[in-house]
């Protein structure tokens, strides 16, 4: 019989997730709380429950006999997935605790300092006088528990963060920010991966951010890193080791943000329990054949890990976005390739007439394409 996935979201990250788990044999059901996004059609079938509700998920994924209960890219499906796998017997990666606490800036935060990993100053937000606590400037203020860039700011003084913090409130589901000391430097995102308890797959990419008002929003990833030093290589393969460890996590995928400071060395931004949301499983697996997706649902069904002996990469690979304003309408003719580029795959998220989602309010990705060379 066929295995059948229950998917949670149903955004462009989910739907290419549904067209590996169908093209290799499995039935698909998916939901969200509205019907909206690719995933709809590619699912063989959807389902109108909140992704957040833990209890209507879990009657779902009884009903339909789900085998696996998992999502990609979405910070918020994942304690979803730990607590309706958990209750229902099912494989899961990450156990609840671990995903709380990814979940959660402030816990991440803590759990780094307390364990002397990237240690960081910052202070938990839920008033505007818990600002008058912290005295590290220039700082990043963001919410507790957000994700899409929404609601983060850079900020320079106590006066600035007060006018700022209510927008990170309202982007938190807890009406919770959080303040925490601005690292300096060049970004760069880690894939890594786990099997048994050993870090079996670790690669990191440079991560490439506009420069328009909203904080963070990717324009691009490049591998090989160039970011990366061979000094600091080692470095930011001991912070990644050191949170598997601490962590306990013996199976699955973790995504980081990290920044690269000329003064302190690496320091973790941000950790997740998933593949990241930016579709890089496809650029990964151009540079270095390792298909994170397949790895994530062969080792949930208990299959060796099946990339013992993959070539050491020799040839770079790029992912680059287009990327155009929330609330306009998309129209494929205003995003052409680069000229002269090297294009072996291009998607748009979007088809014509369609509005770009307002995710952050300010700029989304409609679009990517992959470059080679």
């Amino acid at each position: 019989m066929k295995k059948h996935a229950l998917i949670l979201g149903t955004l462009a990250g989910q739907a290419e997730a549904m067209e590996w788990l169908k093209d290799n044999g499995w039935l698909v059901s998916a939901c969200g709380h509205v019907q909206e996004g690719p995933g709809v059609a590619t699912a063989d079938h959807f389902y109108l429950v909140d992704i957040l509700n833990i209890e209507k998920v879990t009657e779902l994924a009884r009903d339909i006999k789900a085998d696996v209960v998992y999502s990609v890219g979405s910070d918020i499906a994942m304690p979803t997935v730990a607590r309706v796998s958990e209750t229902l017997g099912l494989p899961c990666f990450h156990n609840s605790e671990t995903t709380s606490i990814l979940h959660r800036k402030v816990l991440t935060r803590q759990f780094l300092n307390d364990h002397n990993i990237s240690t960081t100053s910052f202070q938990k937000l839920r008033t505007v006088e818990d600002l008058y606590k912290f005295h590290t400037f220039p700082a990043i203020l963001k919410p507790a528990d957000s994700q899409g860039q929404r609601g983060i700011f850079i900020v320079e003084s106590v006066e600035e963060a007060a006018r700022l913090v209510p927008q990170s409130f309202a982007a938190s589901k807890t009406s919770e920010a959080i303040i925490e000391e601005l690292i300096d430097g060049p970004e760069i995102s880690v894939h890594a991966f786990v099997v048994d308890s050993k870090l079996v797959f670790f690669q990191p990419s440079d991560r490439h951010t506009w420069e328009g008002p909203a904080v963070g929003v990717p324009t691009g990833h490049v591998l090989p890193s160039h970011f990366t030093s061979k000094d600091m290589l080692p470095r930011v393969r001991d912070l990644v080791e050191s949170c598997v460890s601490h962590l306990k996590v013996a199976n699955g995928p973790l995504y980081f943000q990290m920044k690269l400071s000329k003064e302190h060395g690496p320091k973790i931004i941000e950790i997740a329990p998933r593949l990241d949301g930016c579709h890089m499983w496809r650029v990964v697996e151009y540079y270095t054949g390792v298909n994170l997706i397949a790895a994530c649902f062969n080792r949930l069904l208990g299959l060796p890990w099946q990339y013992a002996d993959v070539p050491e990469p020799t040839t770079p690979y790029s992912l680059w976005f287009f990327l155009q304003k929330t609330g306009e309408t998309f129209q494929k003719s205003l995003h052409a390739l680069p000229a002269d580029a090297n294009c072996v795959y291009q998607h748009f998220l979007y088809t014509d007439g369609q509005k770009v989602r307002p995710t952050n309010g300010i700029i989304e990705k409609v679009g990517y394409y992959i470059l080679k060379g």
